[in-house]
């Protein structure tokens, strides 16, 4: 019988046996939060290291780390912020909470990420921030987008939550933002089930983000003078999940290399049907670390016919779109509710009409997602690609 591949983002990745030791010193000691060791002071120092910044903050999600970066910038509410239009909803929800206004903006659908010029027309002056995700691992171009934000004096907030070792050049993602942020869920190149990190080489914005996300309690002053400083949730980080963390950093990069290396070949199999599969486009700076394998049909009816064929007769089941069936502006008239906000809250008197993204809901329309992770052998690694391309002789011929 055929072996089964599945699309599943959120596979096993167990610790090596040899990196149990700390978790089983604090399951021993029963001290387990933030602040009983020196597990997520430790692993912040080298998270700040291996992401070219000077400063890292841990908390419970990406998510939440986006809200901690929001949180430290304080803007101004009714102040807009650009960000992309296909992306895991978790990147509007902080926007929202802050009571900030989300402003979408189209994509580059060969790399499928924003642009300097999608940005630039979105720009008003109300705009305050630009949030670059780098989306399947793949980075944007942050020489033109740190230029565009410079000369706007705008702030650049990268997610690198799907590109936890990607560079742009010799630079981390992560260290081009003013202050920057990933998730550690179970679905990313490194993990501890749920999790997040904010990155930034500004003391003050690292202040505040450190407290943005430990319900602004001034720890650093002696505990008589201490105050809640602003409304903030509790979304600390703790040691166990340090302590799963820290040994996956450790070996992130062998990672990377090897899902590199699988994707080259599965790339260099499908490269001559160009005409009708592509990968994402990459810049010559860019240097993907690969959260996933997304491919372009060259239209809808083939994706939709390639996706069921493999699914029907090569049991190799994908996953059609990218994170979302539909670009987030759709998603995000979901969120407004007037039973709890009364008149809703800023964003929620704008319009976020279908249409609004035309290549965003182009590129949704025609690609999907094939089975691909660090643990497949070259012998799976060749089957998935002959059957892909078995698949579009089928439906070419």
């Amino acid at each position: 019988m055929m072996k089964q591949y599945n699309f599943n983002l959120q596979y096993p990745k167990p610790l090596l046996d040899n990196e149990y030791s700390d978790l089983l010193k604090i399951a021993k000691s029963g001290l387990f939060s933030r602040y009983s060791s020196d597990y997520v002071d430790s692993l912040e120092q080298k998270l700040a290291k291996y992401y070219q910044t000077d400063y890292a903050i841990t908390c419970t999600s990406g998510t939440a780390a986006l809200h901690g970066c929001l949180v430290a910038l304080d803007f101004k509410p009714g102040s807009e912020v650009i960000t992309t239009s296909v992306a895991d909803i978790g990147i509007i929800i902080p926007i929202i909470y802050e009571n900030l206004v989300p402003v979408f903006s189209d994509i580059d659908f060969e790399s499928f990420n924003i642009t300097a010029d999608m940005v630039l027309e979105k720009i008003t002056k109300k705009t305050k921030a630009v949030i670059a995700v780098h989306l399947a691992g793949n980075p944007c171009d942050l020489d033109e987008l740190s230029k565009l934000c410079k000369s706007k004096n705008i702030t650049l907030i990268e997610d690198f939550s799907q590109a936890h070792g990607a560079k742009w050049g010799n630079k981390k993602i992560g260290s081009f933002g003013s202050i920057s942020y990933g998730s550690f869920q179970q679905s990313k190149q490194i993990t501890c089930g749920e999790g997040g990190v904010i990155v930034t080489s500004d003391k003050n914005l690292r202040r505040r983000a450190f407290i943005g996300v430990d319900k602004a309690w001034q720890r650093e002053l002696p505990l008589e003078k201490r105050k809640y400083e602003f409304l903030a949730p509790n979304l600390r980080f703790n040691a166990l999940q340090a302590a799963v963390l820290t040994p996956q950093l450790e070996r992130l990069d062998s990672v990377i290399s090897r899902k590199r290396r699988i994707a080259e070949k599965i790339s260099k199999k499908l490269a001559p049907f160009d005409s009708f599969i592509k990968t994402q486009k990459i810049y010559n700076k860019g240097f993907h670390s690969y959260y996933s394998f997304p491919l372009i049909a060259k239209d809808n009816l083939f994706r939709d016919n390639i996706v069921d064929l493999l699914n029907d007769e090569y049991n190799m089941y994908c996953a059609k779109g990218y994170a979302n069936p539909v670009p987030l502006y759709q998603c995000v008239n979901a969120l407004k509710n007037p039973k709890k906000y009364g008149k809703g809250l800023i964003y929620s008197k704008n319009e976020y009409p279908k249409g609004l993204c035309p290549e965003a809901e182009d590129l949704l329309k025609k690609s999907f997602l094939i089975p691909f992770n660090e643990n497949y052998n070259d012998d799976e690694i060749n089957d998935i690609s002959e059957r892909l391309k078995s698949a579009i002789k089928k439906l070419t011929v």
